[in-house]
């Protein structure tokens, strides 16, 4: 390895460690804001039981769920398995110290501890992301820009993976184990492979990495195709059925034990409760009514549900794609379709640049059509970024073969790598102030007063019995015991202990503004609250945590009693 090329791998790498610290000291990770949320809980319950029990079941379920199955364990209705595996190999592997009654004890007993040792993965796909962009760059500049020395080629390679270890929603993502920075990671691993002309030489490994890709997100499921197809068209014209034959063999093959337990859970390879979140906001519903219903709303069907669906993507799309235009986005935007029509790239890398919008079209439209957030199109927009930033590169190459001449190509060529890395120190700085401000505005108590309701819990409510708790999955990673998501409303509660039976109830909001709505006025006077014969509640106390927050805990009356079943 030359001394230019060693000199950016390391820094890329340094620059990634130093930006992940920067950013958790921002966050105050561990203290202010734990390390797992309501999403990355979730997958390590899931994890924690693979790893514990053999078993793809959690102990937390949505109101909606219960349904599917009356008691916990419940099956998994809302998360891929990326980082089930993931979260289930590293509780294997990394210590887990138990005695003979199976108690936990020592370093690293503690849900609070062991969460930490889920950090790992995030971590080495945030670094490694940054370090396989710098070197997929320097590859392709070697390739198209032989002219320029080594030297050139190793600082346009440390601009492109610099570029993404400063987005600070990169930096974000690292500091959970959520699927997000996985799924960027594998996607930047299969558009090298394609973009360098390698993806057809080997398409078994290159199907299985799509397959390892699309575990973390079910947007892959519609990227796949257009990658395989890339890869076929690609290839010598006698091997392109037997590249994409074998392309689709490798996408399947981690796949398929996933497929196997979904269609015995829920009747289909690839649905399950998840679908639902695409009536979030269609005639007045939000996703979070929803999945907080214990039954079932009443959906348009057929034909009757795609105008309203087809409103929703039309209303969303302007926003997002504002969104992918802010500042010089725009200019890196516009770049990659400005060079794939001017400079008439080789098949390899025409297919690449085409392959690449597409995906961003693809991701843009999931977004639209779930939740219209922006972190949702991150993987596509990270990828477009860097392949615009090499377009700009490849515009004023092309422009010195017709006329331009080389001092001015490196003059712009500086000018670009410039922007690139002050718009990503600004963003950095913007991103390091408000994880400070959202910090201490959180939603979601620390740690410590997590570890301290579960151990309360744990001590006056029978191992292996349901509560129902707005913190879900947190508290059920904490305690180690079965946990139900609030209802939607108090009064929904009788219809969810229909199908589970629960007596202890917990509210924990910072305060009773920020309580969910219908009950505000349970966590600011919960002695009223607890006269109104239809809540059935029989006792209940209140008390405020060491980092503000309010915790109320119902007990509730016996449930009513259910009809007999008809013969």
């Amino acid at each position: 390895m030359s001394l230019p090329n060693a000199l950016m791998n390391l820094g890329l790498l340094f620059a990634g460690i130093l930006l992940w610290i920067l950013h958790a000291e921002a966050w105050d990770l561990g203290r202010r804001s734990p390390v797992l949320n309501y999403d990355t809980s979730q997958y390590a319950l899931a994890g924690r039981e693979l790893a514990q029990h053999g078993l793809l079941d959690t102990p937390f379920a949505l109101p909606i769920e219960l349904g599917l199955r009356p008691g916990p364990p419940w099956p998994l209705a809302m998360i891929q398995p990326g980082m089930v595996g993931i979260d289930a190999l590293v509780e294997k592997l990394l210590p887990n110290p138990v005695n003979r009654e199976g108690s936990h004890y020592g370093a690293w007993a503690r849900p609070d501890q062991r969460e930490w040792l889920l950090l790992s993965f995030p971590f080495m796909c945030f670094v490694m992301a940054g370090v396989s962009l710098g070197i997929g760059a320097r590859h392709l500049l070697e390739r198209l820009a032989p002219d320029l020395s080594n030297g050139w080629h190793a600082a346009g390679g440390f601009v492109i993976g610099t570029a993404f270890l400063l987005d600070p929603e990169a930096q974000h993502f690292a500091m959970s184990p959520a699927s997000d920075l996985p799924f960027a990671f594998g996607l930047i691993g299969a558009m090298a492979a394609l973009v360098l002309g390698r993806a057809h030489k080997w398409p078994v490994l290159y199907g299985l990495l799509l397959g390892l890709t699309t575990s973390f997100r079910f947007a892959g499921y519609a990227i796949a195709p257009l990658l395989i197809a890339a890869a076929a068209l690609d290839a010598p014209r006698e091997r392109r059925v037997r590249v994409a034959i074998w392309s689709v063999v490798g996408f399947a093959l981690p796949l398929l034990p996933w497929w196997i337990y979904k269609t015995r859970a829920f009747g289909s390879p690839i649905a399950d409760l998840s679908r639902l979140v695409i009536w979030d906001g269609v005639r007045g519903m939000s996703g979070f009514d929803i999945y907080h219903l214990p039954e079932l709303p009443d959906f348009p069907r057929g034909l009757a549900a795609w105008a309203p669906l087809a409103r929703k993507v039309a209303g969303n799309l302007p926003a997002l794609i504002s969104g992918l235009l802010i500042g010089p986005r725009a200019l890196w935007v516009i770049a990659l379709p400005a060079w794939l029509a001017v400079a008439k790239p080789q098949r390899t890398q025409a297919l690449a640049g085409v392959v690449m919008v597409a995906i961003a079209a693809i991701s843009l439209g999931f977004a639209a059509a779930t939740i219209p957030w922006l972190k949702n199109v991150f993987a596509a927009r990270v990828l477009l970024e860097a392949a615009g930033t090499l377009a700009c590169w490849g515009l004023f190459a092309h422009w010195q073969n017709a006329g331009l001449s080389p001092r001015a190509r490196r003059v712009l060529s500086l000018l670009v790598a410039g922007i690139v890395l002050v718009w990503g120190t600004l963003q950095t700085s913007r991103g390091l102030a408000d994880a400070r401000r959202f910090s201490q505005e959180r939603g979601t108590p620390g740690a410590l007063t997590l570890l301290k309701i579960a151990v309360l819990l744990n001590q006056q409510v029978s191992k292996g019995e349901p509560v129902m708790c707005n913190l879900g999955p947190e508290l059920a990673w904490e305690a180690r015991r079965p946990v139900i998501h609030l209802s939607r409303r108090p009064e929904d509660m009788a219809a969810c202990r229909r199908h589970c039976e629960f007596r202890n109830v917990l509210l924990v909001f910072r305060d009773p503004s920020r309580a969910w709505p219908g009950w505000a006025d349970l966590v600011a006077h919960p002695l009223e609250a607890s006269r109104d014969p239809a809540l059935n509640i029989t006792h209940w106390r209140r008390y405020e945590s060491g980092d503000g927050f309010i915790v109320v805990w119902f007990e509730l009356g016996p449930a009513e009693p259910k009809l007999a079943a008809l013969p």
